[in-house]
């Protein structure tokens, strides 16, 4: 059975954080493929900053370049609101026999009971929150997964996963380029070539 992994963001821009984090996710579930899932905005939303959807999947082609990696567009081709839900919902009709992996961070989780069917997301996948060390306390996050999904957590469906996070935003290194900083140690070399040669985030 195949271990599919699931790592899901805007994207604006990817950078090494994101990275950091996908290639250890990939290592600590011994993951076969991770489907890097960039989120799709309207057209019309307040934000001034996005970049086309066209230039947020290149950028993550240009990050996330090692084999174990696939950008999947199956939300910005479905557009509307994306569901987690319906997204795993559609990658179980695509890749029928996986084991799936949905990752996200320490303070989703204490969101999952506001979310579009949790109860059916945990049937879909595991869900593994990315415990930071300077985040939330691993016991608060325990806490919640006893108190509203027990059953879910003691049978493995909820799990956490440790890492020492990059300092790094997508909203610090769009700030940098606007100031005419330096960002090449905060993205691939790939993906810095490819924000230059697109003039991305100047304006």
């Amino acid at each position: 059975m195949e271990k599919i992994g699931i790592f899901g963001g805007t994207y604006n821009p990817p950078h090494l954080g994101h990275l950091n984090i996908a290639n250890k996710f990939v290592e600590a579930y011994g993951l076969d493929r991770l489907l890097i899932i960039p989120t799709y905005v309207p057209p019309h939303k307040a934000t001034p900053d996005l970049a086309s959807t066209e230039d947020r999947i290149k950028m993550c082609e240009t990050t996330f370049s090692d084999s174990v990696f696939e950008v999947s567009t199956v939300e910005i081709d479905r557009k509307g609101k994306s569901y987690t839900h319906d997204t795993l919902k559609e990658l179980k009709g695509i890749y029928k026999d996986a084991k799936f992996y949905f990752l996200c961070g320490d303070d989703m989780l204490l969101s999952l009971h506001t979310w579009y069917k949790p109860k059916s997301i945990l049937k879909y996948c595991t869900l593994v929150a990315a415990v930071r060390t300077d985040g939330l306390p691993y016991d608060v996050l325990r806490a919640y997964a006893l108190e509203r999904y027990k059953g879910q957590y003691e049978g493995g469906k909820i799990q956490f996963l440790e890492i020492d996070p990059m300092e790094l935003s997508s909203t610090e290194i769009r700030n940098k380029i606007k100031n005419g900083e330096k960002i090449d140690n905060l993205v691939t070399d790939n993906t810095l070539s490819y924000i230059n040669s697109r003039g991305l985030y100047n304006d």
